[in-house]
C-alpha cells in the first residue's frame, strides 16, 4: 500500500460516529450496514461512493460512540483513507486496527486546498496529498508500527 487514490468527500468538524452511519442501520447483514454510511446526513452519498474515495476531515473526526458497526460501513464502502485536522482517539484506533489509513494534515488549514469531487491521491511514503487541481498538501508522517498495520490491512491480519 503506497498509494490511495479516489473522489475526495469534504466534511466539517466534529463529524460524530452517528452521523457517520445511523443507528437504525445497525445490522448483521453487511448490505443494510453499507448502505446507512451517511445516511441521516445526505443519502445521496453513499450510492456515489468509489472504491479508494478519500473522506476529508476538520478537528475531531469521529468523535461519539466507538460502535464497530462506522468502521464496517466505511469498509464495505471501500473507503480508502480519511484525511483530517485531527481525529477522535477512539476512532483512529479502530480505524487503524481494521486497516483504514487515517492521515493528518501538516497544517489544518490545507483542507480548504481540497474541492468536493475531485480526485486525489495519497503517497504513504511521502506522506503527502496531491489534489487533481495540482496542489501538494503535507501530511504528519504516521509512526513505522502504525504504517505496519495498515499495509497488513488491520492489526488482526498483522498478527496472523
Amino acid at each position: 500500500m503506497d498509494a490511495i487514490s479516489g473522489k475526495a468527500w469534504i466534511f466539517g468538524d466534529n463529524l460524530n460516529t452517528d452521523v457517520i452511519h445511523p443507528p437504525e442501520f445497525f445490522s448483521l447483514d453487511p448490505e443494510h450496514v453499507k448502505a446507512g454510511l451517511f445516511h441521516k446526513l445526505d443519502p445521496t452519498i453513499q450510492p456515489s461512493l468509489e472504491a479508494g474515495d478519500v473522506l476529508v476531515g476538520g478537528h475531531n473526526f469521529g468523535c461519539g460512540s466507538s460502535r464497530e458497526t462506522s468502521m464496517q460501513s466505511l469498509k464495505l464502502n471501500g473507503i480508502g483513507a480519511i484525511v483530517a485536522a485531527d481525529f477522535a482517539r477512539i476512532f483512529f484506533r479502530n480505524a487503524t486496527n481494521n486497516g483504514l489509513p487515517c492521515l493528518v494534515f501538516r497544517n489544518a488549514h490545507d483542507k480548504d486546498q481540497i474541492r468536493a469531487g475531485e480526485r486525489v491521491s495519497i503517497d504513504l511514503a511521502a506522506s503527502a496529498l496531491e489534489t487533481e487541481s495540482g496542489a501538494t498538501i503535507a501530511l504528519e508522517r504516521p509512526g513505522a508500527f502504525i504504517r505496519k498495520i495498515w499495509e497488513s490491512g488491520g492489526l488482526l491480519a498483522m498478527l496472523d
